[in-house]
């Protein structure tokens, strides 16, 4: 069963019903670590037109969302399907990656540096875009640029992050940083 809150919504012109269909179709994508009678909660606001996500609590499931994240860039303020489907599937895709131990996922209240943060994100995205969701990986190899510098070592662990679908924690996290370390040390 999938909750989305609000059930209706003032600043924004979404459809409680189609966030949930939405988010039921990037489930059925997953499709691993997510059962058919899960429960899943999702928490929208729509006071924010960023596009942050974040995972409250994975048993039940239970995400943050705001608005942005399931925005159509070109109609703003409209729902989105392909955003909706891509956030809700690059949120599921980590719950089952942190449900899984032998991803030896941090807990979920850790504070991840930004680079590390960015390098699971890029993991996560490049199998969204195996599912075969539109993801525009650009945006993403120049924020994950911004992070680990301009490189070719880190255009190197780009892509090994971003279409290895078997990495777990502890390499994503070694990956980004001998990226940071390179960088570090041509500085110096």
């Amino acid at each position: 069963m999938i909750v989305i809150k609000p059930s209706t919504f003032d600043k924004v012109e979404f459809d409680a019903e189609r966030i949930a269909s939405y988010a039921d179709q990037a489930r059925l994508l997953v499709d691993k670590g997510l059962s058919d009678d899960e429960s899943i909660e999702i928490d929208v606001d729509e006071t924010l037109s960023t596009s942050r996500v974040r995972i409250k609590s994975i048993e039940p499931i239970r995400i943050e969302v705001e608005s942005g994240a399931l925005e159509d860039y070109k109609f703003p303020r409209t729902l989105s399907e392909l955003d909706s489907l891509v956030a809700f599937s690059r949120l599921f895709l980590e719950v089952a990656d942190r449900r899984r131990s032998d991803f030896a996922a941090p807990e979920l209240d850790a504070q991840l540096g930004r680079a590390e943060r960015m390098a699971w994100d890029v993991n996560l995205y490049g199998r969204v875009g195996r599912l075969g969701l539109r993801v525009h990986m650009p945006r993403f190899r120049y924020d994950f640029r911004n992070r680990h510098g301009f490189s070719d070592l880190a255009d190197r662990t780009f892509d090994t992050l971003w279409s290895d679908s078997k990495l777990t924690w502890p390499e994503i996290a070694d990956l980004s940083k001998r990226a940071q370390d390179s960088v570090n040390a041509d500085h110096f």
